[in-house]
């Protein structure tokens, strides 16, 4: 009987460790498609539910009795119809599993916080790609997920490209904006980006010679690959982003490129291509669907021959604030979005875009519909560096500009009873638009909204007359059962005196509505807005809306700037004891929040 040899044996392993090989990628694809459908069950789920109870809430929601409210403290009482038993255990869960998710947030880095969701996701990730990884490797032999390691992150190359994108598969089944799907492609690039350094150590250990010797052009490709990805991975750090953001963009778009071409012609010789280019037709996909959004957005024949709606008009608030507005043709969107300008004659490359939240809403404010006419596109801008400085730079004038967009997935807030809107600086732009929304809504009979509370906290006064303008055409259209209270907070010495109208807002150990002194309503200005001069006091404006819902009503808080938490955080009403709430950088009591749904969100 003729011995085995060892031919026969080494045969036998390379098809296990393909055969065992592919079965875990199809695995680790199997459970990243059942998340993905899981997700969208629930956001199918959420919609039905919200149709369902703001149809309710819209039907039963009584109107508000006569009120007064003062800066210090709100007296308001609104009055909803009583929640049912069921809904009330619904809203329990909800309220539980929002703060623990969404509110309580960890810090991952100088100034950058995760939420337990997000981490949750990214931790779940890795966990899965390990387990992948090592399982059946005959106690780690390194020979058994050496090759395995390479696979495993080449198959989600376009998971990760897709991550990245503008307009991805994910968002639409998800509805998560793709800014907020940023923190998971960075964690799952730098997954893959261990997984192929894993690779590269194992194969030089095992040692590189012969056929895998540097002397064969797949090699120097391979070792190209994993130079440009490094780089890459050390010039996405936080720190280089925000010195020089336009250079990273840059530099991280062309070092992506070689190092997918690389990787291609490197994994094709173990025919593993596959694995590679559907993630340079997805970026492909995305940009394509960019360009014809940009060529539908801009079209000629959609301007009807205005040429007008090919231009942009700068104005200037203020030294560094700017107001662009663009008229274009049927160019809708939600309120909260944002697009991407290109001004060719101001950006340094001829399709340099920049993002900016929407300032306007797309319909009319009394209700209803602007089919078939040009609708203003309004920015507001705050000029620091680079393309912001050169467009402020600019001045008073027109220029050339091309949007693309809408995108992001901005909250529903109509279903709530009460909702308060907290901006500092640029960021009316976002909670601007979700204002004059409720007020359209409100008109349309759409809405279970009965007060709003609007916050924004600036530096210069001169910003009044604009907001003073807008705030009276949208007040013009708000139906008296509609309680609204604008609050503005200067935070900077005022240059203008209004001693006629001042009154002193005392300070109460230190939790009044304000932190200093004055409250003013210019007369030169809407008699609806407060001037007050100081910054706000979020917790007690907080504590005293939500202390105000004596009749299980609800409330939604929604700030721009990330003023208040990090994106993608949101709070709730809960009953407990204590515990930190790291929303208002307070300690917090039940007392204060009895029990009272709150959702917040932020840009």
């Amino acid at each position: 009987m003729t011995p085995p040899s060892t031919q026969p044996s080494g045969y036998d392993d390379r098809l296990a460790k393909k055969q065992i090989q592919f079965e875990h990628i199809k695995d680790l694809w199997i459970f990243l498609a059942s998340l993905l459908a899981f997700l969208t069950v629930i956001r199918i789920l959420r919609l039905l539910l919200r149709l369902f109870i703001l149809s309710r809430r819209v039907n039963y929601v009584e109107p508000l009795e006569p009120e007064k409210h003062d800066v210090e403290s709100t007296t308001s009482t609104i009055k909803t119809r009583v929640n049912s038993p069921i809904y009330r255990l619904q809203s329990a869960i909800a309220t539980t599993f929002r703060i623990v998710a969404f509110r309580w947030s960890i810090p991952i880095g100088p100034g950058s916080f995760a939420s337990i969701s997000e981490l949750t996701f990214i931790f779940g990730y890795m966990a899965a790609m390990f387990l992948w990884l090592f399982l059946d490797t005959r106690n780690l032999k390194a020979t058994f997920y050496q090759a395995r390691a390479a696979h495993l992150a080449s198959c989600q190359l376009p998971l990760i490209i897709a991550l990245a994108g503008k307009n991805n598969l994910i968002s639409w089944m998800t509805g998560i904006g793709h800014e907020k799907l940023n923190i998971l492609h960075r964690a799952s690039a730098r997954t893959n980006f261990i997984f192929l350094w894993i690779h590269t150590i194992t194969r030089t250990l095992s040692g590189i010679s012969g056929r895998t010797s540097f002397r064969h052009n797949w090699m120097r490709a391979g070792a190209v690959g994993m130079a440009a990805l490094t780089l890459m991975n050390i010039l996405s750090l936080r720190p280089v982003r925000n010195m020089a953001f336009e250079f990273f963009l840059i530099c991280h778009i062309v070092l992506v490129l070689i190092f997918l071409f690389a990787s291609y012609y490197h994994a094709q010789i173990a025919l593993a291509g596959s694995y590679i280019w559907p993630a340079l037709f997805v970026w492909g996909l995305d940009r394509f669907i960019r360009l014809v959004r940009v060529i539908w957005n801009n079209s000629t024949f959609r301007r009807k021959g205005d040429p007008s709606q090919s231009l942009a008009t700068v104005k200037l608030l203020s030294e560094d604030t700017i107001i662009m507005s663009l008229k274009r043709q049927d160019f809708s969107w939600a309120p909260g979005q944002h697009a991407y300008v290109i001004l060719p004659t101001v950006s340094k490359l001829p399709f340099e875009a920049h993002p900016f939240t929407m300032a306007s809403i797309s319909e009319k404010l009394d209700g209803t519909f602007s089919k078939g006419q040009a609708r203003d596109v309004v920015f507001f801008v705050k000029g620091c560096n680079g393309f912001t400085k050169r467009l402020r730079d600019h001045g008073v004038g027109t220029v050339p500009a091309y949007v693309d967009g809408p995108y992001g997935c901005p909250p529903d807030l109509c279903e709530y009873a009460t909702c308060i809107l907290v901006a500092g600086g640029s960021g009316i732009s976002y909670t601007l638009s979700l204002f004059l929304n409720l007020i359209r809504e409100n008109a349309r009979g759409k809405s279970a909204v009965r007060r709003i509370l609007f916050v924004w906290a600036f530096r210069d006064e001169s910003y009044l007359s604009w907001l003073s303008k807008t705030m009276t055409e949208a007040l013009s259209h708000a139906k008296c059962s509609l309680s609204i209270e604008l609050r503005m907070y200067l935070t900077a010495p005022s240059t203008k005196t209004s001693s006629s109208n001042a009154s002193i807002a005392s300070e109460k150990d230190g939790h009044s509505a304000v932190k200093t002194t004055t409250v003013v309503s210019p007369t030169e200005y809407h008699p609806s807005l407060k001037l007050v001069h100081g910054r706000p006091n979020i917790h007690r404006v907080l504590h005293d809306e939500i202390a105000a819902c004596t009749n299980g009503g609800s409330i939604s808080v929604d700030d721009g700037e990330l003023m208040i938490a990090p994106d993608s955080c949101w709070t709730s009403g809960f009953d407990g004891s204590r515990a930190t709430c790291p929303l208002l950088r307070c300690r917090c009591t039940s007392s204060c929040v009895k029990r009272t749904p709150v959702r917040h969100s932020s840009r």
